[in-house]
């Protein structure tokens, strides 16, 4: 059987740009697996509660974050995929997953192992990847997918070789979750992937339990999202006597506006308005030498990876 790798992440807007933001968020925020409520009730929301305002303040956000190499994302995402020899894809925006997949069918592959960039599972993300995958596929190739690598020390004993001989107090801060969407996923669902990779990763840097706190970022609308919220977190931190402080973000692989916006600059913020003395985000592993190993020790076990049909994950 020939097999062939498509590595996937979220994406970026083409440019930082109001239009170009606008049509990311659109097809982002249209996703079910994003928005898991009723098509009406999504468009609704999307297009008459968000989109009116918010490319215009997302555009300032990525051009806060943009380099000379572009989306930082995009970026790190495309050299992994050059080092590895294998093909990307964004389930939104470029480059395509489709043609990421076509391009594989067109070298006459029959098994193609989705890679998705997101340590812990969640339905938003792996889940919207594979649903799109197989769609395109459609049955002309059988499909492998990644299982979670949350607590695989290929991933998290790099990530704690960041946090030793320090004395900051470390904030582990991942992207949040509407807590209806913890229902709808296999478990261990995505909270306790995340309290896990906190585990792992603290008892490799040898952290005592009073080093280290968690927190869930990112939220979007009125709905009740995972607590604690790390906004609330950076405010309280300080009055706590944690005024050193290292904020790193194991949700995410490659640095993205998430964590070079959020966490670097509004975090930053928020934490020293409150009385912090020192502020320092640790880089996500993006395409590190240790990001290479980690990738390659995945792939190394394709074969063992589970199809959609013993997956247990929740395919539309």
């Amino acid at each position: 059987m020939k097999r062939g790798f498509l590595l996937m992440n979220t994406g970026s807007p083409d440019a930082p740009t109001e239009e170009a933001v606008r049509t990311y968020l659109k097809k982002f925020l249209m996703d079910p697996f994003v928005i898991d409520l009723p098509r009406p009730l999504r468009y609704v929301i999307v297009h008459w509660a968000i989109l009116p305002k918010r490319p215009a303040t997302s555009a300032k956000a990525y051009q806060s974050i943009w380099t000379e190499n572009g989306s930082p994302l995009v970026h790190h995402c495309t050299q992994l995929a050059k080092e590895l020899n294998i093909e990307l894809g964004m389930a939104y925006g470029k480059p395509s997953f489709k043609t990421a997949v076509e391009n594989l069918l067109s070298k006459g592959v029959d098994e193609i192992c989705l890679l998705p960039l997101f340590p812990q599972y969640a339905n938003a993300t792996t889940g919207s990847c594979v649903s799109g995958v197989k769609k395109v596929i459609h049955g002309r190739a059988k499909l492998r997918i990644a299982p979670p690598f949350y607590n695989d020390p290929a991933y998290t004993q790099p990530l704690a070789d960041t946090l030793k001989k320090t004395d900051e107090h470390i904030l582990f801060s991942y992207h949040g979750l509407p807590l209806r969407q913890l229902k709808k996923q296999p478990a261990p669902d995505y909270r306790i992937q995340c309290m896990e990779t906190t585990k792992a990763i603290a008892d490799a840097a040898g952290l005592s339990k009073d080093r280290y706190s968690t927190s869930f970022q990112s939220r979007l609308g009125r709905a009740k999202w995972i607590k604690p919220y790390t906004e609330e977190t950076l405010q309280q931190l300080p009055t706590l006597g944690k005024t050193k402080l290292a904020v790193i973000c194991p949700s995410f692989f490659c640095d993205c506006l998430e964590t070079l916006e959020e966490i670097e600059i509004k975090g930053r913020k928020i934490f020293m308005d409150a009385g912090g003395e020192s502020f320092r985000m640790i880089p996500c592993l993006n395409d590190s030498p240790a990001a290479f190993q980690c990738l390659e020790s995945l792939m190394a076990h394709a074969e063992n990876w589970p199809t959609i049909q013993d997956s247990g994950m929740m395919i539309r």
